[in-house]
């Protein structure tokens, strides 16, 4: 009887080696499964050209958005190579996100400018996003996003009131270091680093023009705050 016994000790580290060896590590829910990781993951490549010009306070990110939302329930920091090259993954995207999209958000997240989107689907597979080069400097937004909506009256036609055009590939000339025509002091539209002396925003706060615009951008902020930025970082291109 106490060999037997002695031979059922010798046993228990056998036996316990192969209990360990069945368990996978995994934790299950009872009667459930597997736990499953929530949300999708998304893989982007993308090539960035000029996104250096952008002043602190705003991040250029891959983010989702959920419909007519302006802040990003999720969003990652692109991860860029000497060359702009940009290969990441975004983790955990749930289906409350309708939109994906390459965009910089301010400090709150709220989306200041996007430069690509598509339609968000969540589903259990890796999503793989390719979304070609991008041109993210900060005055291609502001002309996308503040410029472009006043072209109908500089410059969109034959002529430009006060001379000024705004579209696209002659704004910069038109407005850096330019004299304004309806300024009795002959200031400069924008004075780069100055923005208690740039005209412009004199035009669109005080009215400081023969016609009204302080309207234009009253009723976003946002706006108004990143034209001023970037004249206080320099007014790059």
């Amino acid at each position: 009887m106490k060999r037997k016994f002695i031979s059922f000790l010798l046993a228990l580290p056998l036996l316990s080696a192969i209990a360990t060896s069945c368990d996978d590590g995994k934790i299950y829910d009872e009667g459930m499964g597997p736990v499953k990781r929530e949300g999708s993951t998304v893989k982007l490549t993308t090539q960035i050209n000029d996104y250096s010009s952008w002043p602190s306070g705003y991040s250029l990110v891959l983010a989702g958005f959920a419909t007519n939302d302006q802040y990003a329930q999720t969003a990652k920091g692109l991860g860029m190579d000497k060359e702009g090259k940009v290969d990441m993954v975004l983790s955990g995207v749930t289906n409350e996100v309708s939109q994906l999209e390459i965009c910089v958000i301010n400090k709150l997240r709220k989306r200041i400018a996007t430069f690509y989107k598509t339609d968000f689907t969540g589903q259990e597979d890796t999503i793989r996003v390719d979304a070609g080069t991008i041109d993210a400097d900060i005055f291609n937004s502001i002309q996308n996003n503040i410029l472009t909506a006043c072209t109908n009256c500089h410059g969109a036609g034959n002529s430009a009131a006060a001379g000024l055009y705004l579209t696209a590939g002659k704004s910069y000339a038109a407005l850096v270091n330019a004299k304004a025509v309806t300024s009795k002091e002959e200031r400069v539209l924008v004075k780069p680093n100055d923005v208690e002396n740039s005209y412009i925003l004199d035009v669109l706060t005080q009215g400081a023009s023969s016609h009204y615009h302080n309207d234009i951008l009253s009723g976003d902020m946002d706006k108004l705050d990143l034209l001023e930025n970037w004249i206080e970082d320099g007014a790059k291109k």
